[in-house]
């Protein structure tokens, strides 16, 4: 808090002139504009502060870490974002929002032109314009490769996705005839081509990023996929395919649950972590393929 007298002193050190009259009327011009000054007394004399702030110090702590763990973004962005953000809260915040955002075993993205891609993707989405752009792999030296010797990609993106710390741009490709999900950090020389780009009126980003990007492999097609469990791994199944999937009681200690999922060696790793407790009841070549993931697995260890 400050008193009239150190706030007209704040503003005449800052080259302006300030008297109690003007004071009165410029806090009431920010507090028309919404800004929240709270008018207090410090003993006997009137004391003003800002009260609640664009962004409370959580909320940007929140979008900190977010930019921290995210693993698209460089350590040197990453770094510049999060002081950028922390100058968003009150000076008294700010070192310690940077001190406490430190973290040792993040893994990022070496790409820097993460930020170029996306303003162009987006600006396509905006415009409906298809991208072109060509795709990488990485050697066992973990040397990054062309895809199919630097072929360009041609696609219609749809949205972006942020998915498991990964951005992901799910575009409909005429050669596939359906959506295929692209990464952001492993696309490169991304430009927008003047064609109208092809509008998938049946893709919902919300859901596909529940089934497809949290099980993606490939060209699998979606299946309805029937789990069961016992009633602690109910929590596991809302937080992975969300609170609408379709469940039943089986008994006091078992449910099952319908999920619409790409049945891909994703899942299979999904259902495995919890070591034969959850198990595939239906469609009966779902189960099959599983077991034989499994059966794999153990061959090649031996």
């Amino acid at each position: 808090m400050v008193t009239a007298e150190e706030l007209m002193k704040i503003c005449e050190d800052n080259g302006y002139k300030a008297n109690r009259n003007t004071l009165r009327d410029d806090i009431a011009v920010l507090q028309e504009q919404s800004v929240d000054v709270i008018i207090d007394h410090v003993g006997k004399f009137k004391a003003f502060y800002i009260g609640m702030r664009l962004f409370e110090s959580a909320e940007i702590k929140t979008l900190i870490d977010a930019v921290s763990s995210s693993r698209f973004i460089t350590a040197e962005k990453s770094e510049a974002l999060i002081e950028k953000l922390s100058q968003l809260a009150c000076k008294h915040d700010r070192q310690s929002l940077i001190n406490s955002s430190v973290s040792s075993d993040r893994i990022k993205t070496e790409s820097t032109g993460i930020f170029l891609t996306i303003d162009t993707v987006n600006t396509a989405i905006n415009e409906r314009k298809k991208i072109s752009f060509q795709y990488v792999d990485y050697l066992p030296t973990k040397e990054e490769i062309l895809r199919h010797e630097g072929k360009k990609y041609v696609v219609s993106p749809q949205a972006l996705l942020w998915n498991d710390d990964r951005y992901y741009v799910p575009s409909y490709s005429e050669e596939k005839k359906g959506i295929i999900p692209f990464r952001i950090d492993r696309m490169r020389n991304v430009g927008i081509i003047d064609e109208q780009a092809f509008k998938d009126h049946e893709f919902v980003p919300s859901e596909y990023s529940r089934k497809v990007l949290k099980m993606y492999d490939g060209d699998i097609p979606e299946k309805k996929v029937v789990i069961e469990a016992d009633n602690k791994y109910l929590i596991n199944v809302i937080d992975r395919f969300g609170e609408d999937v379709e469940t039943k009681q089986l008994n006091e200690d078992r449910f099952s649950a319908q999920i619409f999922v790409k049945p891909s060696s994703t899942f299979f790793a999904w259902v495995f972590q919890f070591r034969g407790e959850v198990i595939i009841t239906a469609p009966i070549d779902v189960k099959e393929n599983y077991i034989k993931m499994l059966t794999n697995a153990v061959e090649s260890q031996k």
